[in-house]
């Protein structure tokens, strides 16, 4: 009786099509990475919530929010991912009114400052209809080569920039909330303060998630103390290190703040200034960074 033998070509291309058909499934199913928060306009006032998915589990990833327009460097209000965890909700703080995104970065220690997924959202006044009032425009993001990305988190020389040409590395320290009612507020400063235009054109400024990172692994802290911040800008291998404080009395607003050159390790400007509301603190800081350049570049002389 003659047999019918199965052709082995036939049966290693069936085995195949199932192996492939399984993975692509499997890729289905994980998705690419997402990021969602419950509503798209808040009402003033109220926590936002964001729901993640398909995340690699990393512990040094993270989430933020940040204004509408931001650069893909700031890193706004942020907060770790849970270890381990491919899915789940982060709750942030109620931000004021306005546009915002929210903006996943997987793989941080290997990609920097990529973002894997983004979401936009809006913060409606209180008594005010869906439209809101935008922030003031950001510019757009700067390229990689001009952000002084991925330092090593290591003891760093200091630099003595009294003569030499090209930008000053410069460090934001975040402003030190004297009261409760002044949190949210030393975030706008730092914040504000931070991704200036003219600060961003003039020197090469520390993204905030950097100095984060650096300051958790040595176990550091940033304050306007004037020895410490002359301890951390030398070990980062900053130039000019800029902190203050913070504080909120009725609808008055006070923010004190001071530059500290590394070369000279010890302060070279102090100032503070009174504001009355959110834009109006927003348009001191502004100002306020124009007297920063100056002072820095005439240190720099």
């Amino acid at each position: 009786m003659r047999q019918i033998r199965p052709q082995l070509p036939f049966i290693f291309f069936f085995i195949f099509a199932l192996c492939f058909l399984f993975s692509a499934g499997a890729a289905f199913a994980q998705g690419a990475p997402q990021v969602k928060t419950d509503k798209d306009v808040y009402s003033e006032g109220e926590k936002v919530q964001v729901n993640f998915f398909s995340a690699p589990g990393y512990s040094r990833d993270w989430i933020c929010i940040v204004a509408a327009g931001s650069p893909d460097t700031d890193a706004g209000d942020y907060q770790y991912m849970p270890n381990g965890e491919s899915q789940g909700v982060l709750t942030f703080d109620a931000p004021a009114p306005g546009k915002y995104e929210v903006r996943a970065y997987y793989n941080y220690s290997r990609n920097g400052y990529v973002v894997s997924a983004r979401h936009s959202f809006s913060v409606a006044a209180k008594g005010a209809p869906v439209a809101v009032v935008a922030p003031p425009a950001r510019p757009a993001a700067q390229p990689p080569a001009a952000r002084p990305a991925e330092k090593p988190v290591e003891s760093m020389p200091a630099e003595d920039f009294s003569g030499a040409s090209g930008p000053a590395n410069v460090a934001v320290f975040h402003f030190t909330p004297l009261s409760m009612d002044a949190s949210h507020y030393g975030i706008t400063v730092t914040n504000t303060l931070i991704n200036s235009p003219g600060m961003q054109q003039a020197f090469l400024v520390l993204p905030r998630k950097d100095l984060e990172l650096f300051l958790s692994a040595n176990n550091l802290q940033q304050n306007d103390q004037v020895d410490n911040m002359v301890e951390i800008g030398t070990r980062l291998g900053m130039n000019f290190v800029i902190a203050g404080t913070i504080t909120k009395r009725g609808s008055t607003i006070s923010t004190s703040y001071k530059i500290a050159s590394m070369a000279r390790r010890g302060v070279i400007h102090k100032g503070q200034f009174t504001s009355s509301g959110e834009a109006d603190l927003i348009h001191h800081v502004e100002k306020m960074s124009e007297d920063v350049i100056a002072v820095i570049r005439r240190s720099a002389r």
